[in-house]
């Protein structure tokens, strides 16, 4: 009697993998997450993606995953949140998936008086939630979107921008007059940030971007978040920085209203080189998001409640910690 072929073990999910894999499906095509070349049309709350349900915004990955859909509104919530308001999502319609870490609780220690297990954490775990743009529903009252109307001039200051560099009290150095300089950086050892003088843009949108990248690179500085930079271009802590840099100042861009998009670089090279990045770790861009949003956060002066599910839902076994638990959840 022969024996049967041993059952191949179907592949272990890994939400880290499908986030990965939906970000570089948007690089393939084209797409850059990280970046909205338009103004961001303005709603009652503010101009992230946000709950449609609870108002909340959504928050680090989330914004990523979001921005890149095709739908022009910035309100999701989940079908079941959809019936609760007396609206269905119709049939056919595919969701997005958002992603949480979520902190597990019940497993007791040993010695549960002890100084040491007082301080220790319950361990997270990622998993998701399945949301629908109210593009994707019939039945609800949505609130009317303001569109962006103006555009800013080649120097012309912006409020808004000027009021998110000033306003943060524990910035950098700034340099922004110089003009002798002709590039942008922050330098660590002076904790100064260096930037050619406004003239030299093309519009005032780019010069913001690239400010805003600049002052993401400052808040990993030692007397901030403490960030670890990477040595030299290429290497493997750079391009993490980087990536929380491109991040940020998307955010930031949003926050201001205007758009966020850098033309004075060579695309196909971008897309492809961070293609290869995030095909080699897949947690990158979770953990990146989450960094850009906790920088965002200390340069604004603002902090979210925190959003950790309390459910028993099974999910993928994340190291990652607190961190990125309030900086990564969904609304």
């Amino acid at each position: 009697m022969s024996k049967k072929p041993p059952r191949e073990e179907a592949p272990k999910f890994n939400l880290y993998q499908v986030v990965t894999d939906r970000i570089i499906t948007s690089l393939k095509a084209g797409v850059i997450p990280w970046e909205k070349p338009w103004k961001v049309s303005q709603h009652t709350g503010g101009p992230f993606p946000r709950n449609f349900r609870t108002g909340r915004p959504y928050r680090g990955i989330n914004i990523m995953l979001l921005w890149s859909s095709c739908y022009s509104s910035p309100f999701w919530l989940t079908f079941n949140q959809a019936k609760e308001l007396n609206g269905t999502v119709r049939k056919g319609e595919k969701g997005t998936q958002i992603v949480f870490y979520k902190q597990l609780r019940g497993r007791k220690t040993e010695d549960e008086n002890s100084a040491e297990d007082e301080d220790r954490r319950p361990p997270f775990v990622l998993t998701y939630h399945t949301v629908f743009n109210v593009e994707q529903c019939d039945g609800l009252t949505v609130p009317q979107i303001e569109k962006p109307t103006t555009t800013l001039s080649a120097v012309e200051q912006d409020e808004v921008c000027e009021a998110i560099v000033t306003g943060w009290t524990t910035r950098p150095t700034l340099h922004l007059n110089n003009e002798s300089e002709m590039r942008a950086y922050y330098a660590p050892h002076t904790d100064a940030v260096h930037m050619p003088a406004r003239h030299r843009f093309v519009d005032a949108p780019h010069y913001y971007s690239t400010l805003f990248h600049e002052l993401i690179h400052s808040t990993g500085h030692k007397s901030r978040l403490n960030r670890t930079f990477g040595a030299r271009f290429g290497d493997e802590l750079y391009s993490k920085e980087e990536l929380v840099a491109e991040m940020g100042a998307a955010f930031l861009c949003a926050i201001a209203g205007i758009a966020n998009e850098h033309t004075d670089r060579n695309t196909t090279a971008y897309l492809q080189s961070w293609i290869a990045e995030l095909e080699e770790d897949n947690r990158l861009v979770v953990h990146a998001a989450a960094n850009a949003q906790r920088a965002v956060d200390s340069i604004i002066g603002t902090t979210f409640e925190d959003e950790a599910e309390t459910r028993d839902e099974p999910g993928d076994a994340a190291d990652a910690g607190a961190l990125e638990e309030s900086y990564a959840s969904a609304a």
